[in-house]
């Protein structure tokens, strides 16, 4: 699946794990190569970077994750991706469930890619001046429009527009926060900009989240 996707995504190359660390360790931040496998992990105190082989095969080969916990229903679940990768999910989707390995190939989609299915999406009004750069599906309509009209909404915009060959997806699940992007190569000057976007993502996440303090984001009110 999804070969048209990972035809654009290029070749991973070397990793300098040496001035990863160095550059995490000048920001107080943890740092930890995989036992495992390939890759690398680097946390804060707000959230967790970790680097490695994919989970996603529309990323390519290897991807970045940035997680933090939000205080939100576990229910909840969203996710906000470029419009072009939208449009191509969505058409290996429909494939999916026409073919003759349906099931199968159903249940090995993530879960994100399920939920362009079966999720209320933003229409066009509500996404507004962001229409043509993003999308977003999911069960949290009010906190998801109140997140995305604000300055996270137009930095994400920017920056899944801004390198096609990077996909960048952000998803809501079990109360974490999750940013994704396929990124071949680790540098510390890719990673800083990621990071630097994640957190603005959670904080506008939180600041909207206490906003319905009086109530759970979960849809909309009665």
């Amino acid at each position: 699946m999804f070969d048209w996707i990972k035809r654009k995504r290029p070749a991973s190359g070397p990793t300098d794990l040496a001035a990863l660390e160095a550059w995490a360790q000048l920001r107080g931040w943890q740092f930890k190569p995989a036992r495992t496998q390939d890759g690398f992990v680097i946390e804060s105190a707000d959230w967790r970077l970790e680097w490695g082989p994919s989970h996603r095969a529309y990323l390519g080969p290897q991807e970045m994750r940035l997680r933090a916990t939000l205080d939100i229903e576990p229910e909840a679940h969203a996710v906000v991706l470029p419009r072009a990768l939208q449009a191509a999910l969505e058409a290996e989707l429909y494939q999916s469930f026409t073919g003759s390995v349906r099931t199968h190939l159903d249940e090995a989609l993530p879960e994100e890619v399920r939920w362009l299915a079966v999720s209320t999406r933003l229409g066009s009004a509500e996404l507004g001046p962001l229409r043509d750069a993003l999308g977003a599906a999911g069960n949290v309509d009010v906190f998801l429009r109140a997140w995305l009209s604000g300055p996270t909404g137009e930095l994400l915009a920017q920056a899944m527009q801004r390198d096609a060959t990077m996909p960048l997806v952000v998803t809501l699940q079990q109360s974490v926060l999750t940013l994704r992007a396929g990124l071949a190569q680790a540098e510390p000057v890719v990673l800083a900009e990621l990071v630097a976007l994640f957190e603005q993502a959670l904080d506008g996440a939180r600041r909207c989240l206490d906003s319905f303090a009086d109530g759970p984001p979960a849809g909309d009110p009665p």
